[in-house]
């Protein structure tokens, strides 16, 4: 993966961030569960940097088994089965007998 050293720990340096967390923790009746909105948020940030391009090849790395289908979620979340549909349209067209379509230019 481009030689990138994650774990299963992504940290950063969360400076007004973090004190802010802290804060919602302090005066949410119950706390919050940082983590959970670390979590959400980071996966949030990942889908919207991902241009067209990038789903498609996101898809077809899926497809081919290259990647996990949690990491597909992660980056396409209900995005999957609307690709999979259009894959089964684009591919039952292609198979269609299109000789049946085709006008007649001569007038006969």
């Amino acid at each position: 993966m481009s030689g990138s050293s994650y774990d299963k720990t992504i940290q950063f340096r969360a400076g007004a961030e973090k004190e802010a967390a802290e804060l919602l923790d302090d005066i949410h009746i119950g706390g919050v569960n940082v983590s959970e909105l670390a979590r959400v948020g980071l996966v949030e940030m990942l889908r919207q940097s991902l241009d067209e391009q990038d789903e498609v090849a996101v898809y077809e790395r899926y497809s081919r088994g290259e990647i996990d289908e949690d990491v597909a979620r992660v980056l396409l979340g209900e995005k999957i089965e609307r690709m999979e549909e259009e894959k089964a349209s684009f591919e039952t067209a292609m198979e269609r007998d299109t000789s049946e379509f085709l006008a007649d230019i001569d007038g006969e």
